[in-house]
């Protein structure tokens, strides 16, 4: 998802992360490091035991320590890499099984060492506290990591007893465990604050898209009413006593197209009307016809034929604006003949619609009328297109509609060849 954000000289586009993924990206960060530490702690714990053993002249007894401590970063490296439930259980099965081996293979024939020794015996129990979590809450990485210390509580101890050892355990696993606990459960505190103080964009975002398409809705019903209802009115008022069987069933399709709820509904963008379909064309023709029976005489020129690329949506709106400028021809100029002109280019399609009547002053026309506003500019508009309009008292309308064309496909290599 992308948040703007207002910098010097323009608009910048930053990345927000939806909430519950930027929480698993900390959680996972923190986990990660809690790995390369414990990666660290036995690293660090080789060249000690290493030298801890040759100062005693112990060498002979460095293969099984060292093979202990091979074997529990070869499971933190799985850990690390495949990080999931299952792993992190190996790495603690796997893991406290070493640490016995590594404390009873250095203790079992060298138990003096134990006094002296402790912080080094004691570095691969701290390992297994860093163990992490699979999941994006940080509390479960608590519970595992008081697993790991049980655990390797428990294999050392277990080790000292067999050799006859009272058990000592050191002060360093405890306090890798509480600054372990003590990080995670901040993170914890931090995203719950987060949660309640600042907003959850993809709510927001859904929510806008929402509103806007209830305003769409809403603007599209006033647009259709003002068509339909308002003009037939109009009609019913300002006509003959007896209406004809053609207005008749003109009023007949008006109620029918309110009747259909599927016309309020938003259109899918994406659905494009195909070269070879003549809705658009046969649309205009069937209204140019309506207009010309009712007295209007209307003039095509320019490409009349274009409907490639365009949208449902595109042709909805070309249709209802044109018949929302005919109308106003023809209730408001004082003339009998319109002309419409139509150009394309390869990105937008264009209809002028031109009348030499009354004119009138586009400032001076009030908040509540619907006309041009809602019939002609939010149809548009709601279309992805735009409008404009040339007037003055005295001196004719024309008005200007552009919308927008899908981009051209690209054709295939098979087509080519």
């Amino acid at each position: 998802m992308w948040f703007p954000k207002r910098v010097s000289g323009g608009v910048a586009r930053v990345p927000v992360l939806p909430r519950k993924i930027a929480a698993g990206v900390s959680v996972f960060a923190v986990t990660r490091s809690s790995h390369a530490i414990a990666g660290i702690v036995l690293l660090v714990c080789i060249p000690g035991v290493v030298a801890t053993l040759l100062r005693f002249h112990y060498g002979n007894d460095l293969i099984l320590p060292l093979l202990a401590l091979a074997v529990m970063l070869g499971a933190l490296a799985l850990a690390a890499f495949r990080t999931s439930a299952a792993t992190l259980v190996v790495y603690l099965v796997i893991g406290s099984l070493g640490n016995y081996l590594f404390v009873h293979s250095v203790l079992a024939n060298h138990p003096e060492l134990l006094p002296t020794a402790l912080v080094l015996i004691n570095r691969p129990e701290s390992a297994l506290v860093l163990a992490g979590t699979a999941g994006r809450r940080p509390l479960p990485a608590i519970a595992w990591g008081i697993g790991g210390f049980l655990l390797g509580v428990a294999g050392t101890g277990l080790a000292e007893l067999q050799l006859g050892i009272t058990p000592q355990f050191g002060n360093g696993p405890a306090i890798t465990l509480a600054n372990y606990c003590a990080i995670f459960l901040g993170l914890s505190i931090v995203q719950r604050s987060q949660r309640r103080q600042v907003p959850d964009f993809l709510q927001l975002r859904g929510e806008t898209r929402r509103m806007e398409a209830v305003r769409t809705t809403e603007q599209r019903t006033v647009a259709l009413l003002h068509d339909t209802v308002l003009n037939d009115l109009a009609l019913v008022i300002n006509g003959p006593d007896v209406l004809d069987s053609r207005t008749v069933e003109r009023m007949r399709k008006d109620v029918a197209t309110l009747d259909g709820a599927h016309l309020l509904k938003a259109e899918e963008a994406a659905t494009v009307v195909a070269a070879s379909d003549g809705s658009l064309r046969n649309q205009m023709t069937q209204m140019v016809s309506d207009f010309q029976w009712r007295g209007l005489s209307v003039e095509f020129t320019g490409d009349t034929g274009t409907v490639a690329r365009m949208t449902e949506a595109a042709v909805t709106a070309a249709v209802g604006a044109l018949g929302a400028c005919l109308e106003n021809v023809l209730a408001h100029s004082g003339v009998a003949a319109a002309e419409i002109i139509v150009s394309t280019t390869h990105e937008f399609v264009t209809w002028t619609v031109n009348d030499a009547g009354a004119g009138f002053d586009p400032a001076a026309v009030l908040p509540d009328r619907l006309g041009l506003r809602s019939s002609v500019f939010r149809r548009v508009e709601s279309a992805g297109g735009t409008v404009k309009v040339w007037s003055a008292p005295g001196s004719g309308t024309s008005v200007l509609f552009t919308l927008p064309l899908l981009p051209e496909p690209v054709p295939s290599e098979g087509a080519q060849s």
